[in-house]
């Protein structure tokens, strides 16, 4: 079978599927075949159940699930915890006895750790721009022509010579920024200091730029500054300066990459392919929060810990901090006293957390703070 398909331009990454073009009265055409049958239909809810009961899965309250997949789906209960909880890797089975109410528990606590930790690595992004912004500030001024992509007025705060190029990506970055400005979508601060003010200074800009962007921002200031920026969230001495720069840059790598993930639906325990964490200064900023061989064995390497150690240590404030513990106790807790259990394993197991992570927890902020 074969369907016509009218477009203006078409951008194909060629495959081995049979693909033709016909040029007629100035546009495309594509012709492609569409097959007889697919490997994902379309199912009805109680279809769905009972492809749960055949991969293993005890249903004891049908209408429950039913609920549960008309406000979740299929995909986002069952297929993003598969990996942890299939009998053998490639197969479709889930481990003997597991139960669907315990699968959307997992989702349930799951959903919520996201929660938690995506308004904090908000946090972190406000605390970058506020210090990118005051140190630009102090240093560069507060006037830019948002016009200008040359770059090249020494009085604008986005002139080239006062950031490195070591990077390769100065010039486009500081394009990014002037772009931020001249057309801010709907951000009202910025539309208001354009319309009322005579200038926009970097503490106005910070509100219309994106985490990846402030951390280009970061990559690109010269090595004073980033000193400046570095020791501000690690204590100077507590490790070499280029080592805490290291540390630093993996951080903000490791939580943008994992707040894109998880806003995009993806499990927090497994998410993989973000950056790592680098054990020397991990270890020696959480005053050893694990050990080495745990490190070893992938606990806090690139993971949920990882996260969460990476934020204790870079907001550096004993109230936010308290803060982040309580949250996650009290999200955490109800599960560990029950000692609830998702096919035999306990919830901290499942999250890639040590058995006594709150003990660890306590003790960590006893010695920092």
């Amino acid at each position: 079978m074969v369907r016509l398909v009218s477009i203006e331009m078409v951008v194909v990454e060629m495959t081995s599927k049979k693909l033709s073009y016909q040029l007629m009265e100035g546009s495309f055409f594509l012709y492609m075949d569409i097959p007889a049958s697919f490997d994902k239909p379309f199912k009805t809810y109680d279809e769905m159940l009972r492809i749960l009961e055949d991969r293993n899965i005890i249903i004891k309250n049908k209408d429950l699930a039913r609920r549960a997949l008309e406000n979740f789906s299929y995909y986002g209960l069952i297929n993003g915890y598969k990996d942890t909880l299939l009998q053998i890797e490639g197969s479709d089975n889930f481990l003997d006895g597991t139960t669907f109410e315990e699968l959307y528990t997992l989702h349930i606590i799951d959903t919520s750790l996201n929660s938690i930790l995506l308004r904090y690595i908000l946090f972190l992004e406000r605390a970058l721009k506020s210090r990118i912004s005051y140190l630009v500030s102090e240093n560069y001024g507060v006037y830019t022509n948002w016009n200008d992509f040359s770059c090249n007025n020494e009085h604008d705060y986005l002139y080239k010579n006062n950031y490195t190029n070591s990077n390769g990506n100065r010039i486009n970055t500081l394009k990014s920024l002037k772009e931020c400005i001249k057309d801010p979508k709907n951000n009202p601060s910025i539309i208001h200091y354009k319309t009322n003010k005579n200038h926009v200074p970097p503490w106005i800009l910070t509100t219309n730029v994106p985490y990846g962007l402030t951390i280009q921002w970061y990559s690109i200031l010269k090595g004073t500054d980033k000193n400046t920026i570095c020791d501000s969230f690690i204590s100077p001495g507590l490790i070499e300066s280029e080592k805490t720069k290291e540390f630093v840059k993996k951080v903000f790598a490791l939580t943008k990459e994992y707040r894109n993930k998880i806003a995009h639906g993806n499990r927090t325990f497994s998410i993989i392919s973000l950056p790592q964490l680098p054990k020397q200064q991990l270890l020696s900023l959480t005053f050893n929060f694990i050990s080495s061989d745990e490190y070893d064995n992938k606990m806090g390497q690139d993971d949920t810990l990882a996260v969460i150690l990476s934020l204790i240590v870079m907001l550096n404030d004993p109230y936010i901090v308290s803060n982040l513990i309580v949250e996650l106790r009290s999200l955490l807790t109800p599960y560990i006293e029950a000692n609830t259990k998702i096919s035999g394993k306990r919830i901290l197991e499942i999250f890639g957390f040590p058995i006594d992570l709150f003990d660890r927890l306590d003790t960590l902020y006893r010695q920092k703070y």
